[in-house]
């Protein structure tokens, strides 16, 4: 199949995960194509004059990502993959490949940038049939076992800080100085502007930028952010490939239950706003320390909740646990709030369900791990 015809089906329903824009792929100096999304999608060779995302991927890496051998973050990452123009749209380009490559169907339209009701959710019966928290378990590895965390705090969905779970990583005893060698060659997407008011949006302010020069920047004075706008902020991108050999997946789960991790980095100040994730959640906190404020699942609708999708999934919440506005939110009041903060080498397991607001509260670097448990689906 040659490549203007993958290129027309890869596009075919990219409408319907919220892409409307022109993406131009260099395949090589002759191998030129361009992909117009609106309701219909049209593709043809050569340059279009005004693109929205521009793609350089050489073809035998584009053909091992649509057969599913290769990952397109993996390859961004690594420097094998780069991207110019909206880096907002393009974010979304791992979700038109995985739609081309599994969707058989017409989806219904999604409005990325629109708010839709939240569903319920099993986890949220699952806590508010237990007792209630009122304080975040902090656990030292060596007195847990994988048996005790499966009995006992999984099943569940009860959040625990493991302390000293990091000692066995690599990327753990190196200096901040000694990893820019292994970060030379990555790249990543960062976080500009008031992506905090503009969350799970694609309308932010995103950026392609040099991971070791990102990182050798933590500690100028203009990382911090002007007043009122946080600082850049380098979240949720794919941990390269040349840095796996330097972590080690926690015992807890089975290896097949992860989903590839994703590392942040960013000096203090970086903000992600209350939300919740669709999977269980083992937060290893490599550099520096984050401070996370908990709340049940049980309490969606006390605290504003809406989803990016019909379906839920990223839960979004209008409530701000560090501003409360209980005129707004009357039922707020009711809810016990978990403060926790993450040192260097401790690991959070947050269940599947629990809203999470994150903050640095210095320079740092986290590794996450999302897994797919299944617990009570």
């Amino acid at each position: 199949m040659d490549l203007h015809t993958i290129l027309g089906k890869l596009f075919t329903n990219a409408s319907a995960v919220g892409i409307e824009g022109v993406f131009q792929f260099v395949f090589g100096p002759h191998q030129v194509y361009w992909s117009q999304i609106t309701d219909s999608t049209h593709t043809q060779a050569g340059r279009h004059p005004r693109p929205d995302v521009t793609i350089e991927v050489a073809e035998k890496d584009f053909l091992g990502i649509m057969a599913g051998m290769a990952n397109v973050e993996e390859l961004f990452a690594s420097g094998r993959l780069k991207i110019g123009g909206n880096m907002g749209l393009a974010t979304l380009l791992p979700q038109i490949i995985d739609h081309a490559r599994h969707g058989s169907t017409v989806a219904a339209k999604v409005d990325m940038n629109q708010r839709y009701p939240t569903p319920p959710r099993f986890s949220e019966k699952l806590t508010a049939s237990l007792p209630t928290q009122r304080h975040v378990e902090r656990r030292p590895r060596s007195e847990l076992s994988v048996q005790e965390f499966r009995a006992r705090y999984l099943p569940h969905g009860i959040p625990l800080v493991i302390s000293d779970a990091l000692q066995d990583w690599p990327l753990f005893k190196l200096s901040r100085e000694e990893s820019l060698v292994h970060f030379a060659e990555l790249q990543g997407i960062t976080r500009h502007g008031d992506y905090v008011k503009k969350t799970f949006s694609t309308e932010r302010d995103f950026r392609s930028t040099s991971m070791a020069a990102f990182i050798a920047s933590l500690d100028n004075p203009t990382a911090l952010g002007a007043d009122g706008v946080p600082p850049a902020y380098m979240g949720n991108n794919i941990l390269p490939a040349q840095l796996l050999e330097l972590i080690n997946y926690p015992p807890y789960f089975d290896r097949s239950l992860f989903i590839p991790p994703r590392i942040w980095i960013g000096p203090k100040g970086t903000l992600t706003p209350l939300h919740r994730d669709d999977t269980d959640n083992l937060f290893a906190q490599v550099w520096g320390q984050k401070s996370f404020i908990l709340a049940a699942p049980q309490h969606r609708e006390a605290l504003g909740t809406w989803s990016t999708a019909p379906q839920g999934g990223l839960d979004g919440c209008d409530f701000n646990p560090d501003a409360p506005d209980y005129q707004r939110f009357p039922q707020a009041r009711d809810v016990t709030f978990l403060r926790v903060t993450l040192e260097a080498g401790d690991l959070l397991f947050l269940p599947e369900g629990w809203f999470h607001q994150v903050e640095s509260v210095s320079t740092s670097l986290s590794v996450n791990f999302w897994v797919n448990s299944g617990r009570g689906w």
